[in-house]
């Protein structure tokens, strides 16, 4: 377990540097950083001598990573050039909803996906099974943000069932949880089937079916327990999927996450918010 630890830390602290990395030359070396710290149209001359300067942007490159990746280190990326605050804390106070959103659509996708799973085992109709395989093929198949679009123009322009848009009533988050679930649930009944099927040919399925015990009584109280070590793997990189996907599901449903708070900053360029949203992301991700 120690041995495991230590690898995981160590190859989470690779990918944080390689993306740190990536993000300082992406944004400090491809095209000019000061052109996207200033306002053209209001800044002068004087203002962006005052913007080179106090980013260090004047400086050598190395030097200027060193400065950048022990900012990064210490978490500081600078203030929003947009709220006039300092751009972690823009970012930290949303990823309490983030979390919201993919916590709430993992929770209902291992549920959607266990019921049918086990409906498709428990079952002997071949015919029920095979759809449910083809329903769990579908929804793996769906894009999120395609999926999203619909259910807005479905539930909330036509129907006028749900709201399209806000947060702080469950009603608001029916239909991004719908929109980040689907794949989830699509892949985690694929997987599940398969492993149910998979212990249905056990020697102790048949035993306890010589023994008188019901089809659903074996799924229930036998090969349901011994495949929930299988589905938990997968659970955990579905999580991981969900986060990163999270971002383009709140642009649509103006869901006020981590994904909403760095479109908005690219649209106002600003920089300092892009690069907190961007990094505190992939801790997040490489820490699960």
């Amino acid at each position: 377990m120690t041995r495991y630890l230590v690898q995981r830390l160590a190859s989470s602290g690779f990918v944080l540097f390689g993306l740190v990395t990536l993000a300082f030359f992406a944004t400090h070396v491809i095209g000019d950083t000061v052109f996207l710290l200033v306002n053209r149209e209001l800044a002068t001359e004087e203002d962006r001598l005052a913007v080179v300067r106090a980013g260090g942007f004047d400086r050598p490159v190395p030097e200027q990573y060193m400065r950048f990746l022990g900012n990064a280190l210490r978490g500081d990326f600078g203030r929003s050039i947009w709220q006039n605050r300092p751009a972690a804390l823009v970012v930290l106070e949303r990823l309490p909803a983030t979390f919201l959103l993919a916590f709430s659509a993992l929770v209902f996708s291992v549920v959607s996906a266990l019921g049918l799973a086990v409906l498709a085992t428990r079952t002997s109709r071949g015919w029920l099974a095979g759809g449910i395989t083809a329903l769990a093929i579908a929804l793996s198949s769906v894009a999120p943000f395609w999926l999203a679009m619909v259910l807005v123009l479905v539930f909330a322009v036509q129907l006028g069932l749900l709201p399209s848009s806000g947060f702080g009533e469950p009603r608001h988050l029916v239909l991004p949880v719908l929109a980040l679930a689907a794949g989830p649930i699509g892949r985690l009944t694929q997987v599940l089937q398969t492993q149910l099927a998979s212990e249905m040919g056990q020697p102790y399925v048949t035993v306890a079916r010589a023994k008188g015990l019901g089809r659903g009584q074996v799924v229930r109280h036998h090969v349901l327990r011994n495949s929930a070590i299988a589905a938990l793997t997968v659970v955990g990189g579905e999580l991981v999927v969900m986060l990163s996907v999270a971002v383009l599901v709140e642009a649509v449903f103006a869901w006020p996450g981590v994904g909403q708070v760095a479109l908005q900053a690219i649209q106002r360029r600003d920089l300092p918010v892009v690069m907190a949203a961007v990094i505190y992301t992939g801790v997040v991700v490489t820490s699960i």
